[in-house]
């Protein structure tokens, strides 16, 4: 017996080499530009790019700038680096001042410790000569420190007046002269304090600008002194070198602090003698600004995005181009070659190669998709390396899972209903519905997940629940557990449900095909199979109901409603779909199914609909239970119920009898359709009489409008609509005997004439 792969060789040859090299250069090509197109969205510095940015949450807006407190953002290298200059050359005066003030008020404290010390070790005389006429504590406590800006002139003479009054003070403590020298040195003490006070208040200015390095070789200040003042000995020259000179006795001057008195003049004499101003910003005038760490009035805006958050975009945006080949591409290409092949007639001749009919179904996907699965594979490759380095190997364990089973359930898909409309429409047609399908309804249910409008959104396809996985990949917010729709109540639930269905079609396809194979014009589904998919469809409509109450505003019964139609209003059209496609035809071209057969469907769908309002049921009163409505007064609405009910037996019979026909179905789609129309808008008016009825009332509607003391209007009106909805159903029921013995007389009068036409082909002449 030969191996599987020696099977699907013939469908594998062909063209292989080219469709692996152009998938080759498709993968190549595609991850180059995700590269390209990732790096300029996360490293170009523009507006542009910047709000792109913050519109899909990449970066915060006051992430560098522009936000509190914070500098405005530059897009402009040229003003940026004037600025830059501007904002150097005042924090280089800042620090330079500070610097040097630091340094005069250190010698200010030393000079205090030295004349502590000669106080408290020699006998000095406070009582005759000033400070005992000891030029040595003179030049100590008596000469003048100029500490401005920092202080004010005043202040800093204060100072000195301070120490010389208590120089010639006394204490008396009853009645008897205490030491000469205690008043001195209290004030000395104070007087440290105080220096130690603005010694801290330095270093809080100098960390205002953070580390910035100035050039503190020293250089001699008499001669900066004599140079400042014999230029301008009557302006800001001879006021600095005033300044300069003043300085407690420090025989050198910072090399940065003498190139600004010779270089700037202007600019330090304005920071030295005047605290407010612009260059010290409010530093020296406002207690809380000294706190206030200083920025540039702008700063170059830079992209914020790491390394990291990039390399985890490539790789979602890679992982998504690769499950885009593999859900829609594949099961695309799959679809069309199978309906190819069925338009063609050439199925039955494939399976006289001695293949199975699941051997046949592998040769369907594999052999036309060799592009899409390669590409899809070499996209996926860098994409889970990318993302195992940066988040980790563990949580792509189950959108990888996911991808892998969908794959499989979407290509088994795509070949039972490829097979299915290959009989009906042409194959490129079948190709696009399967794009439609697929694409339209997984991003949807993409954006109903992404936006938290709606869990269910992960029940419209493969695609929602994939495409979840890999948003929660990018980092970017509210994207986290987007798999399960980031529901921790139902998310899980719908992600089991969403795979149960999806796994249940395709295996339900795969049975289809292996009919249908053999035999073209076999049902899509068997009975119990529709029935299973029907039930299914009930499910969905049921956690959809639950979904959509738990998200949205049902505190009143209106609401309740609405959500509930919304929720359910697309079962009436699956079901009907379901319950035509697994209608038992004659085994052969064109055949329509019989009355016994169509009788038998619309028994199995009272059943259908009996559990579908059975299920809608139960989730409407969990909704009331929940949402607090169950306490309040309210009553069944059998009028509407009523109606509901009939829409739903006339789409059937409208369906059931277009099936019927071989010819004539547009027309009984249009009459059926506009029948449905009119008893829609008759439901929605009866039920805005019910809820008027129960509000006057307090008591349930009847069907039929019984008791509601409806107008005669009314009552034609439902007349009509109930009359037509029971002929539609009737003559979809019913047996055609008129045609059947129509049919027979045709076959009679043609067997008629073959016998005819025989007799005189024996005459002799």
């Amino acid at each position: 017996m030969r191996s599987l792969s020696q099977r699907l060789r013939p469908f594998l040859r062909r063209d292989l080499r080219s469709r692996t090299a152009s998938a080759l250069v498709a993968a190549t090509l595609i991850s180059g530009l995700t590269w390209l197109g990732t790096s300029a969205l996360t490293r170009m510095d523009s507006p542009a790019a910047q709000d792109v940015r913050v519109a899909i949450g990449l970066e915060d807006a006051w992430a560098v700038c522009d936000g509190p407190q914070m500098p405005r953002c530059s897009f402009d290298d040229r003003e940026q680096a004037v600025v830059d200059r501007e904002f150097a050359a005042q924090q280089r005066v800042r620090i330079a001042v500070l610097t040097e003030l630091r340094a005069r008020v250190d010698q200010v404290v030393r000079n205090l410790d030295r004349a502590e010390s000669i106080l408290r070790r020699e006998a000095v005389d406070l009582r005759g000569d000033l400070l005992g006429g000891r030029t040595d504590l003179q030049e100590l406590l008596l000469t003048t420190v100029d500490l401005r800006p920092l202080t004010t002139r005043d202040e800093d003479l204060a100072r000195t007046a301070a120490l010389q009054a208590a120089a010639f003070a006394v204490d008396v403590d009853n009645g008897k002269l205490g030491e000469p020298a205690a008043p001195l040195l209290r004030e000395i003490g104070a007087q440290r304090r105080q220096l130690t006070a603005l010694a801290a208040r330095i270093d809080r200015l100098e960390r205002r600008d953070g580390a910035v390095a100035i050039d503190t070789n020293g250089t001699d200040r008499q001669a900066l002194w004599a140079d400042l003042f014999n230029n301008d000995p009557y302006g800001d020259g001879g006021q600095l070198a005033s300044w300069v000179l003043s300085s407690g006795g420090l025989p050198h001057i910072s090399i940065t602090l003498a190139n600004l008195a010779q270089g700037d003049l202007k600019t330090l004499a304005e920071a030295v003698f005047t605290p407010g101003a612009a260059l010290w910003q409010g530093g020296l005038v406002d207690p809380i600004a000294e706190y206030t760490a200083l920025q540039k009035p702008s700063v170059r805006y830079r992209s914020p995005v790491s390394d990291g958050q990039r390399g985890q975009l490539i790789g979602s945006v890679l992982f998504g181009f690769a499950a885009f080949m593999l859900l829609l591409v594949g099961p695309v290409v799959t679809a069309t070659h199978t309906a190819r092949e069925r338009e063609a007639g050439t199925l039955p001749v494939l399976r006289m190669t001695g293949l199975s009919a699941g051997d046949l179904a592998l040769a369907m996907s594999v052999g036309p998709n060799v592009f899409a699965m390669v590409a899809g594979a070499l996209l996926l490759l860098p994409a889970l390396a990318l993302l195992g380095l940066t988040v980790g190997f563990g949580p792509l364990l189950l959108p990888l899972g996911l991808l892998v089973l969908f794959t499989g359930a979407t290509h088994l898909t795509a070949i039972g209903l490829g097979d299915a409309l290959g009989q009906r429409v042409n194959a490129l047609l079948v190709g696009a519905l399967m794009a439609v399908g697929i694409a339209g309804a997984g991003l949807f249910g993409t954006a109903l997940v992404g936006a938290n409008i709606a869990s269910a959104g992960l029940l419209l396809g493969p695609l929602p629940a994939v495409l979840g996985g890999i948003l929660g990949f990018t980092g970017l917010p509210g994207t986290a557990d987007l798999v399960t729709a980031g529901d921790p109540e139902l998310g899980s639930s719908f992600l089991a449900y969403a795979v149960g269905t999806q796994v249940m079609l395709a295996t339900i396809c795969l049975f289809s095909w292996r009919r249908r194979v053999e035999q073209a014009w076999a049902p899509l589904f068997r009975p119990a199979e529709g029935i299973a998919l029907a039930l299914a469809c009930v499910g969905c409509s049921g956690l959809t109901l639950l979904d959509l109450s738990s998200r949205t505003n049902t505190q009143t019964f209106d609401g309740l409603n609405l959500v509930t139609f919304l929720a359910s209003g697309f079962l009436l059209p699956v079901l009907g779909w379901l319950l035509v496609a697994s209608l038992r035809r004659p085994a052969r071209a064109h055949a329509v199914p019989s009355h016994v057969e169509a009788r038998g469907a619309f028994l199995r769908f009272q059943g259908v609909l009996a559990v579908a309002m059975l299920v809608v049921g139960f989730a409407y009163s969990a909704v009331m239970q929940r949402n607090g409505l169950a306490g309040e007064q309210s009553e069944i609405m059998y009028a509407t119920l009523t109606q509901v009910l009939l829409i739903a037996e006339t789409a059937v019979a409208t369906l059931l009898l277009a099936s019927r026909k071989r010819d004539g179905k547009l027309g009984i789609g249009m009459m059926g359709g506009a029948l449905l129309l009119l008893q829609i808008v008759f439901a929605v008016l009866v039920y805005r009489l019910e809820v008027d009825h129960v509000a006057l009332t307090h008591s349930a509607g009847m069907p039929f409008l019984y008791g509601m003391n409806a107008s005669p209007y009314w009552i034609a009106l439902m007349i009509l609509t109930w009359g037509a909805g029971f002929g539609l159903i009737l003559t979809a029921l019913l047996r055609e005997r008129d045609q059947a013995r129509a049919a027979a007389a045709d076959a009679d009068d043609q067997a008629d004439e073959d016998a005819d036409e025989e007799r005189r082909g024996r005459w002799l002449h």
